[in-house]
């Protein structure tokens, strides 16, 4: 199965594991299943990096990121980074724009998965309402 990680699952499966639930944690580690991210999404990580809001958890501490080695950090994890294109943008085009979920990142990230067809993880329970719209959305339960 194919999995697009949203951005805060992105900064859990990098930096705080201890953060993904247990079945999330099992769907990120099978390793028949391949895990994909958006470069809105590495994008979005490397701002919160360099805005200080995202930092590692090592030996119970928290530990700086350098920017620099987000892209790195990754493709060392194995995940497939997926630019955004037309298609995209095509569904982009199509969504709904819901009162309290006006995110254009969110909703991209949400439009890439539907036109990929491929199920998206995140912590975000908004993610849910787009099922109606072709979204097959796992929940990270925290």
């Amino acid at each position: 199965m194919r999995l697009y990680l949203d951005t805060n699952i992105l900064v859990f499966y990098l930096y705080n594991r201890d953060e993904l639930s247990t079945d999330v944690k099992a769907s990120l580690f099978d390793y028949s299943n391949t895990l994909l991210t958006s470069t809105v999404c590495v994008h979005e990580l490397i701002h919160l990096v360099q805005i200080g809001k995202v930092q590692a958890m090592e030996r119970g501490r928290h530990k700086s990121i350098d920017p620099l080695t987000v892209v790195d950090a990754v493709r060392d994890a194995g995940l497939g980074i997926e630019q955004v294109s037309e298609k995209h943008l095509s569904v982009f085009a199509s969504l709904p724009l819901y009162d309290d979920h006006r995110d254009p990142a969110d909703r991209l990230i949400i439009a890439q998965a539907i036109a990929d067809r491929v199920a998206l993880v995140s912590s975000d329970r908004k993610f849910s309402r787009y099922g109606r719209h072709g979204l097959h959305f796992v929940y990270n339960e925290r």
